[in-house]
């Protein structure tokens, strides 16, 4: 749930915390709905629907197979296609000032429906207070967030009630049940049937453990237990800080195929803020770098390798990387560059490949190793951001 601590020019409305016991004591006749009855509902129609479509992942408490990351990716393409001309998030020259000082400069970005985007920067590159302003919890210093058509600035209770957010480790109450927390949350909000319970719990792969006491649940389930919150208020715009703070492996892969299943199954556009960039370049469809407050590339990852190749798109790995890099620059008039006792080449063509490493046997140069040069985003983010790729030129 979002909190509006930032006191907005433009609303007179006043916000009124109740306790859970009031909370309790006006709805005590209530009865929970039956979570089972619930889970044998829904999740029949959720593997009816993975069978008819062969595309849809599984729920996150079920054993999820290598072959349902393929499915995900090739339902996200699908996606990627087909979604609608108007953004759900769209951020318009953005700037955050703290004084003379600028965190965040004149940004802007577009998210559409069902469409997953990573935002990667280094510690204080902007990208908390970006997200802070996009929720409501800091004041605009100029331009502006629409969030389904709808001003952060000049109508923010119809904007932000289209918003999920889950902002670094989420807090419970321990002593309470997973359910009873999001029925507390539930009733805050006013407006939250206490059905949808049931469905946020399924969702986020929790059915089993929703009626057990916060306090005896791992980190990860915790994690869960946060998007379900976030998800509480059906939003078209779900965002995320950090949220795989301290899981563990498979903690985190288990998360990476519940928010792909939000997004490419329920339509939710998802903005993900997190340091982990080996799990961004498996869960994003899209990445936006960030630095010193500007977004400096928004890119999928196949375009963001692609021009991060001119470094190299081939090695030839050997004994002698200076002397093979000269043989190479003479012969075949290409760019090379140097990196440990590895020679990059800039070309895509196999065949000169092939006719490189036959030269440089004939100069008696021992090849170990060549091919095509995979990078990962982590190499990418660190020569974006550093401005400067560990390669050294031939001179």
């Amino acid at each position: 749930m979002i909190k509006n601590n930032n006191t907005n020019s433009n609303s007179n409305k006043s916000y009124t915390v109740r306790s859970f016991l009031d909370v309790e004591n006006e709805n005590k006749t209530q009865q929970p709905t039956n979570i089972a009855e619930t889970k044998q509902k829904v999740e029949p129609n959720l593997i009816k629907n993975r069978e008819q479509n062969n595309q849809i992942p599984m729920p996150a408490e079920h054993a999820v197979q290598s072959t349902d990351v393929q499915r995900v990716t090739s339902q996200n393409e699908n996606n990627l296609q087909q979604r609608g001309p108007k953004p759900i998030l769209s951020i318009k020259n953005l700037t955050k000032k703290y004084g003379e000082r600028i965190a965040v400069n004149n940004i802007s970005l577009n998210l559409y429906a069902g469409q997953i985007i990573g935002f990667l920067g280094a510690n204080g590159a902007g990208k908390s207070t970006t997200i802070k302003m996009l929720t409501g919890l800091a004041r605009i210093t100029s331009g502006d967030v629409y969030i389904c058509g709808h001003s952060i600035k000049e109508g923010f209770e119809n904007a932000i009630k289209h918003v999920g957010a889950m902002i670094e480790i989420p807090h419970f109450y321990n002593y309470l049940s997973g359910y009873n927390n999001l029925k507390y949350f539930a009733k805050l909000s006013g407006n939250i049937n206490i059905s949808r319970i049931n469905e946020v719990a399924s969702l986020v792969g929790l059915s089993n453990r929703i009626k057990d006491k916060v306090g005896n649940y791992s980190l990860g389930m915790k994690q869960r237990l946060g998007v379900a919150q976030a998800l509480l208020n059906k939003p078209k715009l779900l965002i995320l800080d950090e949220p795989t703070n301290g899981l563990d492996a498979n903690g985190i892969r288990e998360f990476r195929m519940m928010l792909k299943t939000l997004a490419y199954k329920e339509g939710i556009a998802i903005l993900i803020s997190s340091h982990i960039l080996g799990e961004m370049e498996n869960l994003c469809d899209m990445v936006a770098i960030i630095d010193n407050g500007k977004i400096i590339q928004v890119q999928t990852m196949e375009q963001i390798k692609k021009n991060f190749s001119i470094v190299g798109s081939q090695y030839i790995k050997c004994n002698a990387p200076n002397l093979a890099g000269k043989i190479l620059m003479q012969k075949f008039n290409c760019k090379v560059k140097l990196q440990g006792n590895k020679v990059y080449i800039d070309s895509g063509d196999m065949t000169l490949l092939s006719r490189m490493i036959v030269e440089l046997t004939k100069n008696k140069i021992l090849v170990y190793a060549a091919g095509e040069v995979d990078y990962s985003l982590e190499d990418v983010f660190l020569n974006i951001i550093n401005k400067n790729h560990a390669t050294t030129s031939i001179n």
